[in-house]
This record gives structure tokens, C-alpha cells and sequence, in this order.
């Protein structure tokens, strides 16, 4: 019976080969692992809608103004205090507004100053003379300052109502074929004072950019202005009452929006 040769065998060797043979195996699948728990980044929450900020816009629209007049001069005898009839002008208006919103909750706190330019302009036949004398009245520009406060039925809508100051540059005079000449009782042009009132609906495109649609009241109360004939430089007392309605659509650009 020959005898069964085994050849010696260094087993730290084999042990270390074995080792480093598994480790490069091992290798592929721990890449893989890595790549698989890489992060996943979401995208941010959209920024909610805030009226809270300053703006600056502009402005157009339709203006009606009703303006009537009174003889107000004890020097016209039996005249005075006698009608002199009344007009319904109408005319385009557009400009720019300013302004700033202050949100707390549901409800929007403002400050707004709004100047517009206009053509309105009415006129009527004079109902006591007896030649064929036209007033004329004219509204050249048109200015507000007032607060609102306004309550949000969406967050992007906005329900408001404002309220102040007004002003307008207006021109009136009453003139017409006389005896083959052209008579005429003429004022400067004058800034009347009033008040205002109006609402509106205003609605966020963007956080930056809204549009919206109001309607204003304005009285300017009575004035009473001297009216000078152009042939001989008489002169005469008339109390003028205008009141005026303004429908606009507008759009604003939003600052300090987050």
C-alpha cells in the first residue's frame, strides 16, 4: 500500500485570500447600496398669498359728473335764487394710484392716493335768458386720498371699501349768440373740494401682480364763484354743485411680497 501524499498548507495564507476575494465580490453590492439611500430633496411649499405690502398701478375708466346751478347775488333782484338749469357730463378717465396694505387675519387695512386725468364735459340751454346761452362745465383732472379696508373671501380675493378726501380742477362759463355777438360769462378754472366713497374687488394674479375693479362716489359740495361778462366786465354770483361717479378697472404691482 503506497502511502497518501496531503502537501503542507499555509492557512494565513489562505485565510487572507479568502478574505480579499470577498471583499471584491462584496464591492458592486455596496455601490448599489450607496446609489439607492442617495436623499431625496422635495421641492419648497408654495408661499402663501399676503395683501400685506406696498403698491404702484394704473388706472382707466368712465366718469359721469351731474353739476347744477343757482343765482346766488342779491344785486339780480327777482332773479335771484332762480335755477339755471343742470347737466349730466360724461368723458374717459385713466391714471395711477399708490398705495399701501397692512393684513391682519382676514382683513386688509389701507392707505391709497389715486390721481386720474379726465374729459368730462356736459352742457345745457340757460332756462332764464332770453337769448340762446349755453353752460358748459368741464372736469380737467381728478384727485382721492383715502384709507379702505377690505376683507378676503379667497386668499387671492379681495372685498373693499375706501373712503376720504377729493379734489378736481373744473371749468365752467355760459356763453352764446347775442345781438351779433357772441356773449359770454366766463370763471377761471378753480379746485374744488369734496369727499369720496366707493368699493371694489381686488384679486392676486401673482403674489406681485393683482387687478381690480371699483366704483367711487365724489361730492364736491356748492361753490359759490363770480361769473364776469366779457362786454362790459359785469359780474355775477352763481352757486355750482358737482357731483361725480367713476367706474375703473386697474392693475397693481405688489412690493415686499415674501
Amino acid at each position: 500500500m503506497l502511502p497518501i501524499f496531503i502537501p503542507e498548507v499555509d492557512m494565513k495564507k489562505l485565510c487572507f485570500g479568502l478574505a480579499a476575494a470577498l471583499s471584491i465580490a462584496a464591492a458592486p453590492a455596496s455601490g448599489a447600496d450607496m446609489a439607492a439611500k442617495a436623499p431625496i430633496y422635495k421641492a419648497p411649499a408654495p408661499v402663501p398669498y399676503v395683501w400685506t405690502g406696498c403698491y404702484v398701478g394704473g388706472n382707466v375708466g368712465g366718469g359721469w359728473a351731474d353739476t347744477s346751478y343757482r343765482i346766488n347775488d342779491p344785486t339780480q333782484g327777482v332773479v335771484n335764487g332762480a335755477s339755471l338749469g343742470s347737466n349730466t357730463g360724461s368723458g374717459v378717465v385713466g391714471g395711477g394710484q399708490i398705495g399701501c396694505d397692512y393684513q391682519v387675519g382676514n382683513w386688509v387695512f389701507g392707505a391709497q392716493g389715486m390721481f386720474d386725468w379726465t374729459d368730462i364735459k356736459g352742457s345745457h340751454p340757460d332756462p332764464i335768458n332770453a337769448f340762446p346761452l349755453i353752460w358748459t362745465s368741464k372736469i380737467s383732472w381728478l384727485a382721492t386720498a383715502t384709507g379702505r379696508v377690505g376683507y378676503t373671501i379667497t386668499p387671492q380675493a379681495l372685498l373693499y371699501l375706501k373712503g376720504g378726501a377729493a379734489w378736481a380742477k373744473t371749468h365752467d362759463d355760459r356763453t352764446g349768440p347775442a345781438l351779433g355777438i357772441i356773449l359770454s360769462y366766463t370763471t377761471p378754472d378753480h379746485t374744488d373740494f369734496g369727499w369720496t366713497v366707493g368699493a371694489g374687488f381686488e384679486y392676486l394674479l401673482a403674489r406681485n401682480w393683482s387687478v381690480f375693479a371699483e366704483y367711487n362716489y365724489v361730492d364736491l359740495g356748492t361753490n359759490r364763484l363770480s361769473y364776469t361778462r366779457n362786454t362790459d366786465g359785469a359780474a355775477f354770483f352763481v352757486d355750482t354743485r358737482r357731483q361725480i361717479h367713476m367706474a375703473t378697472v386697474g392693475v397693481n404691482f405688489r412690493f415686499g411680497q415674501p
